[in-house]
């Protein structure tokens, strides 16, 4: 069993999302598991980029978004949720005056967590 409070999780700031890292891989009995909230700013278009190893499972939590995986985007709103699978490129292009949150469960995540290929 593991437990953390909420203001225990590591934040990371990054010039277009935030992530808050709620489980590591370390708290996790197999390897290569990730859970963190990202946050996208109001008015932010999050880079492009994909995996070569990880499966990322994305599940919103507030406001509205347009995701966009290999070319194709969807209105994301609370409750919906996607699975961007290897080589899937994608991103978060958030068009509103609120932060837009989802969780984001990563699957096969390589031990150097260097596993993100930004395309611009």
């Amino acid at each position: 069993m593991k437990y953390i409070q909420s203001n225990k999780a590591k934040e990371i700031i990054k010039k277009d999302y935030e992530k808050k890292i709620i489980f590591s891989p370390d708290d996790f009995q197999q390897k290569g598991h990730l859970l963190q909230i990202v946050s996208i700013p109001p008015r932010t278009e999050q880079r492009l980029h994909s995996h070569s190893k990880q499966t990322e499972v994305f599940y919103i939590l507030e406001g509205n978004a347009t995701i966009t995986i290999n070319g194709t985007g969807f209105e994301a709103k609370p409750g919906d949720a996607f699975i961007c699978s290897p080589t899937d490129i994608h991103n978060v292009w958030n068009k509103n005056e609120m932060k837009f949150k989802l969780l984001v469960f990563k699957i096969s995540l390589p031990e150097n967590d260097d596993d993100t290929k930004w395309q611009e």
